[in-house]
């Protein structure tokens, strides 16, 4: 066996990792219609001003978009300035990334992986089910990104189970699953009215 191999983990059984979905799904459900229940408007209805609902999420989302361009966006640029990668030709550049430039690209990176269901689920929450609600979950994602990307880009020379991600990344997940599905639950609601 090659040494890679030796040091992966097991892989997880398919069926293990089906109803590992399956218990994520149920609980998104639970966790969704909750909110739309004890905080949802009347489904089938939008709010009476759609502006004033959507704007708590609005100013949370543009708070966030201004903080990753100036803090992740722009913090890999200076990264890779202070390490002289602008100066280097794609054919000089080491084989391995400096560690600094990669873990502040990766912070780069998923964030942007994150955004689509950020977004979605912000927006979908906030005109479908509560704005304030949404604004208030999307406000707590944001904190949560923001203590995910500085903790990440504090990690040079820990492995990656010691930076402690997951303690920021799951409540991420339940937080935009809960309003994706909140969202999915009032217009569930409004179709069967």
């Amino acid at each position: 066996m090659s040494d890679i191999t030796e040091k992966t983990a097991p892989a997880v059984p398919l069926e293990k990792e089906l109803q590992e979905v399956v218990r994520l799904v149920a609980t998104f459900a639970v966790l969704g219609s909750s909110l739309s229940f004890l905080f949802g408007r009347e489904p089938g209805t939008l709010p009476d001003d759609i502006i004033t609902e959507l704007a708590p999420s609005i100013i949370v989302v543009c708070a966030f978009l201004i903080s990753y361009e100036l803090v992740d966006v722009m913090g890999v640029g200076m990264a890779k300035g202070r390490k002289g990668i602008f100066e280097q030709s794609y054919k000089d550049l080491p084989a391995k990334e400096d560690e600094e430039v990669y873990l502040r690209q990766r912070v780069l990176t998923n964030q942007l992986e994150q955004m689509p269901l950020f977004f979605v689920g912000t927006f979908l929450c906030a005109l479908l089910v509560n704005g304030k609600a949404a604004g208030f979950l999307s406000l707590t994602w944001v904190l949560l990104r923001r203590m995910y990307a500085s903790a990440y880009k504090a990690g040079a020379g820990k492995k990656l189970k010691q930076i402690g991600l997951a303690k920021f990344t799951i409540p991420c997940y339940f937080v935009c699953n809960t309003m994706v599905m909140a969202a999915g639950i009032q217009a569930i609601r409004s179709c069967l009215r």
